[in-house]
């Protein structure tokens, strides 16, 4: 299950700041130039708040057969783990444009930033081996390496295979470009038309 950060605190903290920048008019007046008001540097603290960071929880098998003599020998290894994932949008391909009231705002689709198996879960009460027949080899530490890396496998393509995960950081990044704006409009007493836009291919 995904992790929410305190994106809303920090999220009112930088509206603030953002604020401050502005000048912060008063109802009575507006700014000489409110497009100043909104930047990209700005838009791109926004949407690193938008970053996903979800937990995952799944095992890896590793098997061998093979035949010694006259008996046939297999060792299996089951490892449970953990895994850490963040997910969020490549602020170096946002893009902001202010054309009076018009704000267009290209928003790239969401990526995976990291997926990394976390060390810490690999304790020993989550190896499970099995070995059969006489004089078969016994798990190596190879065996554990092997493992490992296929559990970072198998949680990578988990993740780039959930497209529901990909659609709701981008999602959460447009909501809260969305509520930057519009707070930015109501300060300054203006009224912004926002236009979505993709990355050009």
């Amino acid at each position: 299950m995904c992790h929410k950060r305190r994106a809303a605190l920090i999220f009112l903290l930088l509206l603030f700041l953002s604020l401050t920048g502005c000048g912060a008019p008063d109802s009575s007046e507006k700014p000489d130039n409110p497009d100043e008001c909104l930047n990209i540097s700005q838009l791109q603290s926004v949407c690193e708040l938008a970053t996903l960071e979800c937990y995952y929880h799944n095992t890896a098998k590793l098997s061998s057969e093979k035949k010694i003599l006259f008996w046939n020998t297999s060792k299996k290894l089951w490892i449970e783990y953990s895994g850490i994932v963040k997910v969020g949008i490549d602020i170096s391909q946002l893009d902001l444009k202010v054309d009076g009231s018009l704000v267009t705002i290209v928003l790239p689709d969401a990526e995976i930033f990291s997926c990394k198996v976390d060390e810490a879960s690999l304790s020993k009460e989550n190896f499970y081996s099995e070995e059969k027949g006489f004089g078969g080899s016994k798990i190596t530490a190879q065996d554990q390496s092997e493992a490992f890396a296929q559990a970072q496998k198998n949680m990578l393509e988990t993740v780039q295979n959930d497209q529901t995960l990909l659609l709701q950081a981008k999602e959460r990044a447009r909501t809260l470009i969305l509520n930057y704006v519009n707070n930015i409009a109501d300060a300054i007493g203006t009224d912004y038309e926002i236009q979505w836009e993709n990355v050009p291919s």
